[in-house]
């Protein structure tokens, strides 16, 4: 059905596009509202209207709702994933008016002191590409109404229009330097539903890789950052989501961490009010931040964030990316002290021997790795280490069937604990893999992270994970 033209009792005589808001005049006939109230403004009947019916007439004629049919195209609509069509707005009309009038109004979308501007609405898209409209106009056109609720319509057509864009190369077409400084604004309006709105399709455009950096550069970070922090749960979700998305390309890394990303992250992460989505995109994020150096000291130095992890680390749902930053920002030495300091250790640990992280499992090796990570050089760690019992744990693991990357980790801890004794049993130093001195490597490797999808449709989506796992990632890892 996709490409087929849609049954012509669908679409407005006057307008020529699918009706949103179809009404019945008079003469029996349906028409767009929108253009039906515009001819009676300017006081033009145009000749698609029957002949006995005189819109220019006074008192204007009643009009009456067509339920039945605004029904049936939504209906068309969805069978043939189209958007639903919009109602055509009070100026939108009096250009498509103006235009049967034979009055020309070339100018569109006008900048004006920093300011979008709309000067001609939408006109019928059957025109579009005659009159030289591109795509990402017609948006801005519709974005840019200036009512509320027609700005709230708008952003839902065109989150449904980003829902499948991926496949279709729409979020792609979407993601230009004028729409997305509409969709910044748009998050900063004064109407709560726009800004929810707004934020959804800038989750969606963020699902397309290609669009990561180019939404970083349109300064849509700060205001993000700013919705962290919203009274509106469902504000905080979407602002989560849109970063975590973000952080996953590694040039946005730095700049979201300058931009002071970090902060309302572990608020958000650390949030008893909030659904484990929004705080699974926090800790997620706060992980592919993590992954920069400047941002993991920037971690480090925060006081809060040794006891939002090991707080974190104790709930299921948190677990794994809690799990996966201790694993970074134990890589930096602010990070180790922080952690231990934050009772790290035991927590780690009590999660090995309460099998809470399943033996084998993904989130056992970022339990070793952040463990490794602390044993560097710290004189602290070997006391703390053999109090919380991690010697048995990482004993368990060493002997344990199998071998590589896993074991070498707990090999190298061991000794952290255990002392020379602990080399002799299980090998010398050169029997462990020499990555292992790079915890940083270690932890970037051996992470595996769930980004689950969750396109904003109302439902969220992202992008798709790799089926490697992470010890085969290690395994591949450089020798040194």
């Amino acid at each position: 059905m996709a490409g087929a033209a849609p049954p012509p009792e669908f679409v407005c005589p006057i307008s020529g596009q699918l009706m949103g808001d179809p009404v019945i005049v008079p003469s029996g006939e349906t028409f767009e509202r929108g253009c039906v109230e515009a001819c009676v403004a300017l006081g033009f009947t145009p000749p698609a209207l029957s002949p006995c019916m005189d819109l220019a007439a006074s008192p204007p004629p009643t009009v009456i709702p067509n339920a039945n049919l605004k029904k049936a195209i939504s209906s068309y609509c969805d069978r043939a994933g189209l958007p639903r069509p919009l109602s055509v707005g009070p100026e939108e009309g009096k250009s498509i008016v103006r235009g049967l009038m034979g009055i020309h109004e070339p100018s569109r979308v006008t900048r004006v002191n920093g300011e979008w501007v709309e000067s001609t609405p939408l006109p019928p898209s059957p025109e579009f590409a005659r009159m030289g409209l591109t795509q990402e106009e017609v948006v801005l056109v519709r974005l840019l109404d200036g009512e509320p609720s027609r700005q709230e319509g708008a952003l839902e057509a065109l989150k449904q229009t980003l829902r499948g864009g991926g496949e279709n190369g729409q979020r792609r077409a979407l993601c230009t330097p004028r729409l997305l400084d509409g969709l910044r604004r748009l998050m900063g309006s004064a109407h709560e539903g726009v800004k929810v709105s707004a934020a959804a399709c800038v989750v969606n455009l963020s699902l397309e890789p290609a669009n990561r950096v180019q939404l970083v550069r349109a300064e849509l970070v700060p205001v993000l950052v700013k919705l962290l922090g919203s009274a509106s749960s469902e504000l905080r979700d979407h602002a989560a989501g849109a970063i975590h998305s973000l952080s996953i390309e590694e040039k946005n890394r730095i700049p979201i961490g300058v931009l002071g990303a970090v902060p309302p992250l572990l608020q958000l992460f650390a949030s008893a009010v909030d659904g484990d989505r929004a705080r699974r995109d926090a800790g997620m994020a706060l992980y592919y931040l993590s992954l920069a150096e400047m941002n993991r000291s920037r971690l480090a130095r925060a006081t809060s964030t040794a006891p939002v992890l090991v707080n974190a680390a104790g709930e299921a749902a948190l677990r794994r990316p809690a799990l996966m930053v201790m694993a970074n920002i134990a890589g930096c030495g602010e990070g180790r002290e922080a952690l231990i300091d934050g009772g790290a250790v035991a927590a780690v640990t009590g999660l090995m021997r309460r099998a809470a992280v399943a033996p084998g499992s993904t989130e056992e090796e970022y339990c070793l790795s952040a463990l490794h990570g602390m044993s560097r050089g710290n004189v602290r760690f070997g006391g703390l280490a053999r109090a919380a019992g991690t010697e048995e744990v990482l004993r368990r693991v060493a002997e344990g069937q199998g071998g590589g990357v896993r074991r070498d980790v707990a090999w190298r801890t061991l000794r952290a604990v255990s002392g020379t004794a602990a080399a002799g049993q299980y090998g010398d130093e050169d029997s462990v893999s020499p990555w292992l001195d790079d915890v940083s490597v270690m932890s970037e490797a051996m992470a595996m992270p769930q980004f689950p999808r969750r396109l904003v449709e109302p439902a969220h989506g992202a992008p798709p994970r790799s089926n490697t796992t992470a010890l085969d990632r290690l395994r591949r890892a450089p020798d040194g």
